[in-house]
C-alpha cells in the first residue's frame, strides 16, 4: 500500500504515495495560449493547510473532472508530480500534480466543518486602485444579493455571455461582479438557483475594471467559490441573515446599479491635469472649473426610457427601442455640453442624466418646456454659482471626435470640492508628463487670446443641428458605458 504523505513531502518524480487533500477551488476549461492544449486547473490542500496545484489536459478534462468536485475531500496516488515554472506560477503554488485517467483517485468523508485554508481578501473600499491593471487581480469576500440581465457581447468575430451579480460586504457597500461564459454557465447558473438564500462567494484573482465607477469582472484564470465552508464566509451569512431588511431596501432602490463615488473617489486619490489627459487613459480624474455659459444647446434630448439612447418617437409614446428592443415610452433625457478647465488647458465634455440635471437645476422636463416654447432657461444664477466653484470630476473619452477633430469626453461623476471630498487632501498633481506637439497646437489654439479659457468650439453648432450632434455623441456615450463591461482580452 503506498504511503500516506502530508503534500509538503511529496515531490517530483515521487512514485508510490497517496495523499488526502480537499479541493478548495476549479478554475474553467481554458486553451493554453498559441497551442491546442485544453487544460483545467484546481487547488487542492491538506490537513495541515499546505497546498498544491492540481491540472488536467486534453481528452482526460471530460473523464476526470466531474469526478473531482470542489470542497470535497479525495485519496489520490501516484499522480505525475512537477514544478511549475516560475513564469506559470500563480497563487504562490510551485509544485503540480498532473490528473490524468490513470490516477487512482478514491473520494471520502471530510471530518473537519471548516477548511483550513486562509485567504488574503481586498476590502471593497481599496479595489479602486488595481482599475484597469492587467498584471494585478483581486480575491474578494461577498454576498450575492441580487443580479442584472443576462446579455450577449459581440467582440470580433466571436459572441459572450455575461451576467451581471451584485456583491454586498458588511459595511453595506456594493460592487458588481460580472461572470463571463463558462462562469456564467457553472458557478453563474448556481447563484441564480439560490440567490433568495444571498449565497456568500469567494472570487479569486478577479479582474478590477471601471463600471459605474468600480467594477469586478472575472478572467482566464479566476476562480468564483460559492458558499465555501470557511470561518469568514459563516461569519458574512450570519451579518446577512441578521440585516434582511437592509438587503431588501437595496434591492428595491437598485442603487447599485449607480455610479458608487464612496469606492472610487478617495480622500488621497491623484488627479491629472488637463494637459496630461491622454486616450491611453481608460478613465482619469480630473480638478476643474465647469463652465458652458457661452455654448448653444437646448440641454436634453428625447430617449428611450429603458437604454437612454435617443429616439425621435414623441414624449409619452410607447415604442419598442431599436437598440435595446425593449418597448417603453419616450421620456426627456438631461444631457449637454460642458468645458473642463484648470490653468493647463481646457476639454469638451458631455455631461447626461441625474448629474447634469443636478447641474443645471432643471429637469429633463423643465428644458423640454423651454425649448418648445422658444424661451431660454434661466441659467444666469446657475452661471455666476459656477464661477466660484472647482469639481472634481471622473471622465471617460467617447469614441468620436468633435468636428474640428478634438477628443471628447463623457463626465462619469464629479463632485464640488469641499463638500463630499476633502479639497485639501486632493491638491497633490503628478509629475507633469511630456506634452505632444498636437496635444500643444490643440491647448493654444483653446487659449487663443481674445477668446475665453472656457470656450469651447461646440459653441459653433447651430439650432438645426441640435439632432445630429445630440444623436451621435448619445451613441458615443453609450457605446463608452458598454465597454466599460466587455471582458478584458485575455492573455
Amino acid at each position: 500500500m503506498a504511503d500516506v504523505l502530508p503534500i509538503r513531502n511529496i515531490t517530483p518524480n515521487m512514485k508510490n504515495w497517496c495523499c488526502l487533500v480537499t479541493i478548495q477551488e476549479k478554475q474553467q476549461v481554458t486553451d493554453s495560449m498559441g497551442t491546442p492544449t485544453k487544460k483545467q486547473k484546481m487547488i487542492f490542500y491538506d490537513s495541515e493547510g499546505s497546498r498544491v496545484e492540481g491540472i488536467i489536459f486534453n481528452a482526460d478534462i471530460p473523464k476526470m473532472s466531474p469526478i473531482l468536485q470542489v470542497y470535497k475531500k479525495y485519496r489520490i496516488s501516484n499522480a505525475d508530480v512537477r514544478n511549475i515554472p516560475e513564469k506559470f506560477q500563480t497563487s504562490g503554488l510551485t509544485m503540480q500534480w498532473v490528473i490524468t485517467a490513470r490516477t487512482v483517485i478514491e473520494e471520502v468523508s471530510r471530518e473537519e466543518d471548516i477548511m483550513p485554508v486562509k485567504f488574503s481578501f481586498t476590502e471593497f473600499a481599496d479595489l479602486a486602485q488595481y482599475m484597469d491593471d492587467k498584471s494585478k487581480s483581486v480575491d474578494v469576500l461577498g454576498v450575492v444579493i441580487s443580479s442584472l440581465d443576462k446579455k450577449t457581447i459581440s467582440k470580433s468575430t466571436k459572441q459572450s455571455c455575461v451576467q451581471k451579480f451584485v456583491l454586498l460586504n458588511e459595511e453595506s457597500q456594493t460592487v458588481m461582479l460580472s461572470l463571463w461564459d463558462n462562469f456564467l454557465n457553472n458557478e453563474g447558473q448556481i447563484l441564480l438557483n439560490n440567490i433568495q438564500t444571498y449565497p456568500v462567494v469567494i472570487g479569486r484573482r478577479l479582474k478590477v475594471n471601471n463600471y459605474n465607477g468600480v467594477s469586478l469582472s472575472t478572467w482566464f484564470d479566476s476562480a468564483v467559490l460559492v458558499d465555501p465552508p470557511i470561518q469568514e464566509a459563516r461569519e458574512l451569512k450570519n451579518w446577512t441573515m441578521r440585516n434582511t431588511k437592509l438587503i431588501a431596501q437595496l434591492i428595491e432602490t437598485k442603487a447599485y446599479i449607480k455610479y458608487n463615488p464612496e469606492l472610487f473617489l478617495k480622500a488621497d486619490q491623484k488627479t491629472t491635469l488637463i494637459c496630461n489627459v491622454s486616450l491611453s487613459q481608460k478613465t482619469a480624474l480630473v480638478k476643474a472649473n465647469i463652465s458652458f455659459e457661452d455654448i448653444f444647446q437646448k440641454y436634453w434630448y428625447m430617449s428611450c426610457g429603458k437604454c437612454n439612447r435617443a429616439t425621435a418617437a414623441d414624449y409619452g409614446i410607447e415604442f419598442t427601442c431599436n437598440s435595446c428592443k425593449e418597448k417603453s415610452p419616450a421620456v426627456p433625457r438631461c444631457r449637454f455640453d460642458i468645458d473642463l478647465s484648470d490653468g493647463s488647458g481646457v476639454i469638451p465634455a458631455s455631461i447626461f442624466g441625474d448629474l447634469a440635471e443636478k447641474l443645471l437645476t432643471f429637469t429633463a422636463l423643465e428644458a423640454m418646456d423651454h425649448f418648445n416654447q422658444n424661451r431660454e432657461l434661466p441659467l444666469e444664477f446657475v452661471h455666476s454659482s459656477l464661477k466660484t466653484k472647482t469639481f472634481l470630476l471622473h471622465i471617460k473619452p467617447v469614441q468620436a471626435q468633435l468636428a474640428d477633430a478634438r477628443q471628447r469626453y463623457t463626465v462619469l461623476h464629479y463632485s464640488e470640492l469641499g463638500q463630499e471630498i476633502d479639497s485639501a487632501q486632493l491638491i497633490g498633481q503628478p509629475d507633469a508628463l511630456p506634452i505632444s506637439a498636437e496635444h500643444r497646437v490643440q491647448t493654444a489654439q483653446l487659449l487663443t487670446p481674445g477668446e475665453s479659457s472656457s470656450g469651447s468650439k461646440t459653441r459653433l453648432r447651430l439650432a438645426d443641428k441640435f439632432d445630429e450632434a445630440e444623436t451621435t455623441a448619445i451613441d458615443d456615450f453609450a457605446t463608452a458605458t458598454d465597454n466599460c463591461s466587455k471582458r478584458t482580452k485575455l492573455g
